[in-house]
């Protein structure tokens, strides 16, 4: 399963053009980058279960590389919080605990927050309008009985990065992503029931109408609410699961 380098200017021809150049940077990513979102995205699917070890060699057999670009994938992964690399033991996956739920969802939540409140009313509009197809689609599977978690899950994931891709500070984009990564599997157990994901719905709209009222001080707050929420059902989800394996 080798893997291909985008096509350069690939991304450039669907981006806003304010923000072209900066969202292609992005998305270029090294050969190391992409291997690790590749790892990344096998934990986040439950392929690896927390404890679990990643082997370097079956990675490089599986991708056709060296152990070199796979190891450095894993040191992109440990960075994140999402592989612990222990000395004569090799990569493991972290296991979730609830004292990191809120450490680094306070932390998120806040950045999040201060990175919606800095838009001028005039750039909150245009992210507004960034987000009214997948806030739309967020409405639908939130709404649908027999959809599941995983399409409400994706949809929510690729707002968080329109949001972050449009704040106009790169650097604040970069920590909030990797902190993103960081909360995803506490992100998919707050999302796990029906009723969560219907109350995440209403909480993007909310942000959303304050944004294109220009009201980023209301959309912050709404930014805000929606990370705690998640983190509230992670935290319950998660105290649930240690009260059954106590029992």
């Amino acid at each position: 399963m080798p893997i291909k380098k985008p096509e350069p200017g690939a991304a450039r021809a669907e981006a806003p053009p304010a923000r072209a150049k900066k969202a292609a940077s992005r998305q270029l990513q090294t050969l190391p980058e992409q291997i690790a979102e590749h790892i990344f995205n096998a934990i986040a699917s439950g392929e690896y279960a927390p404890g679990d070890r990643i082997r370097e060699e079956s990675l490089a057999e599986e991708f056709e590389v060296s152990r070199g670009p796979v190891r450095e994938a894993l040191r992109i992964l440990e960075s994140d919080s999402v592989v612990r690399i222990l000395p004569n033991r090799g990569a493991h996956v972290t296991q979730l605990s609830i004292k990191e739920v809120g450490d680094i969802f306070e932390i998120r939540r806040t950045l999040s927050g201060a990175m919606v409140a800095r838009l001028s009313a005039e750039e909150a509009v245009a992210v507004a309008a960034s987000l009214d197809a997948d806030i739309k689609a967020l409405d639908a599977l939130a709404q649908d009985p027999n959809a599941d978690g995983t399409a409400y899950f994706d949809t929510s994931f690729r707002l968080g990065r329109v949001l972050r891709d449009n704040c106009g500070n790169e650097r604040m984009a970069e920590i909030l992503s990797s902190l993103s990564r960081q909360t995803l599997r506490y992100t998919q157990l707050g999302l796990a029931t029906p009723a969560r994901r219907k109350e995440s719905a209403r909480n993007w709209r909310a942000m959303q109408k304050a944004l294109k009222a220009g009201n980023v001080e209301a959309a912050a707050e709404s930014v805000e609410k929606l990370i705690e929420d998640s983190k509230r059902e992670a935290v319950r989800q998660l105290q649930a699961r240690e009260a059954g394996e106590g029992a």
